[in-house]
């Protein structure tokens, strides 16, 4: 008994070893792999950031307890990037958002180990915008004056807090529209980090036009061309799938590999919602919708199978006003990258996190939204590449801050209690 013991301890070790050599094997590829994407480049131009005192204010939800960081607290319009995009670089050093405080929207990265708020954007130059953060480096991808820009971040974080921490951009021009052509709606990132998509309107023509282009070479390939495209992104785990939207039914992907070759992903019926889709693992996608009016669940389809499952179910009944029935049907969804959640909002910025494993949802922080007011921000909360926290849009202080929400630890367990 004592050997078979011994056996199993030492076999069991075995396995912790050969598992901590997977994993660091693993994170040896990711750095040698993000540090030979910048070894051939060739920037254009560098620039010093400007680098604002911390300005974060750290509370805790008096009703769920949940910790939650109002990254912004200035007086301007604060907001995070769109909820299906990348905002975080990998090592979660920088979240990029967007802010007017300047007097112009700009680009701007927000320092969670000291709360210093940094401006990317050179006032010198045309504001940048439809921008994702690169999911392996330390780059920005933005689109200026009808050119696509790739800056490069090199950080250096002061742990004095009498000292300023340093952030410097290195920029180079990745492609530039055709004559007469222009770029919109955000870009988005491959899965393998070569590509980036874009939709484009080809000049003189009413149509629109799916592209992506190679970061490295610029080089652009047309996927698609339809009259109106919108809501384009890359699957961020399979780098040969692409979904868009396109009427009269929301939801369709392409596979890059077979330019014009759209498929319908789901047979929306005449008056069915269907909303705000974002890719998830698994060749799932996120989305929100229902049969009857003010109802929105939060629906998870495969699109190999085409089978909906609801995760997260709104309500409806006879009577409800739309006031009521807005606390418990939802807007936005999106997947954590570790598969294990999906984050949702709603109409009155209330924020819910459903376990993947049980469907449970619990509500993270609530009210971070006035109901009925048209000018005001949707939360549009989406994910740190950690899947522990979630960034998103708050009114709660009386105009747009962007805001982290923290899981608290005690979710682990899907079967603990609220």
């Amino acid at each position: 008994m004592v050997e078979t013991i011994g056996v199993r301890f030492i076999n069991q070790i075995g396995k912790v070893m050969k598992k901590t050599i997977q994993i660091f094997f693993f994170f040896s590829l990711f750095i040698s792999f993000a540090c030979n994407r910048q070894s051939d480049i060739r920037w254009d131009d560098t620039r010093q950031c400007e680098v604002y005192p911390a300005e974060h204010r750290i509370t805790q939800d008096a009703e769920t307890g949940a910790k939650v960081i109002f990254v912004t607290t200035d007086t301007g319009r604060d907001v995070n990037l769109y909820f299906d995009l990348n905002c975080w670089f990998a090592d979660l050093s920088m979240m990029v958002f967007y802010s007017n405080r300047t007097g112009r929207n700009e680009l701007f990265g927000y320092l969670p180990q000291t709360g210093e708020i940094v401006r990317l954007q050179s006032p010198q130059h045309a504001v940048a915008g439809q921008a994702t953060v690169d999911f392996l480096t330390r780059d920005i991808y933005a689109v200026r004056e009808n050119v696509i820009y790739q800056w490069h971040c090199e950080l250096r974080i002061q742990g004095d807090s009498l000292q300023k921490s340093m952030v410097k951009i290195s920029e180079r021009k990745i492609a530039v529209a055709p004559e007469s052509a222009a770029f919109f709606m955000g870009l988005t990132q491959s899965a393998d980090g070569r590509y980036l998509s874009v939709g484009m309107k080809p000049g003189g023509k009413k149509l629109d036009q799916i592209v992506i282009v190679e970061i490295k070479t610029g080089k652009m390939k047309t996927l698609l061309t339809k009259n109106g495209i919108s809501h384009v992104q890359f699957n961020k785990y399979n780098p040969n799938l692409l979904r868009f939207s396109h009427f009269s039914h929301r939801m369709w992907y392409i596979d890059i590999r077979k330019p014009g070759a759209a498929k319908k992903l789901h047979q929306q019926e005449p008056g069915e919602l269907v909303t705000h889709e974002d890719w998830w693992v698994n060749d799932q996608m996120t989305f929100c919708g229902g049969y009857r009016k003010e109802q929105s669940h939060v629906k998870v389809i495969d699109i190999h199978t085409g089978i909906t499952r609801i995760l997260g179910a709104g309500s409806w009944w006879e009577g409800g006003a739309p006031f009521e029935l807005s606390r418990y049907n939802w807007w936005h969804a999106s997947g954590s990258r570790d598969g294990r959640w999906v984050a949702t909002d709603n109409w009155h910025g209330h924020i819910a996190i459903i376990d993947a494993r049980t469907s449970h949802l619990r509500l993270l922080t609530k009210g971070h939204r006035p109901y009925g007011n048209v000018k005001t921000e949707h939360p549009h909360v989406g994910w740190a590449p950690d899947s522990k926290s979630v960034e998103f849009t708050s009114h709660k202080r009386g105009n747009p801050d962007v805001c982290i929400a923290f899981l608290p630890a005690a979710w682990e367990n899907p079967f603990v209690g609220e």
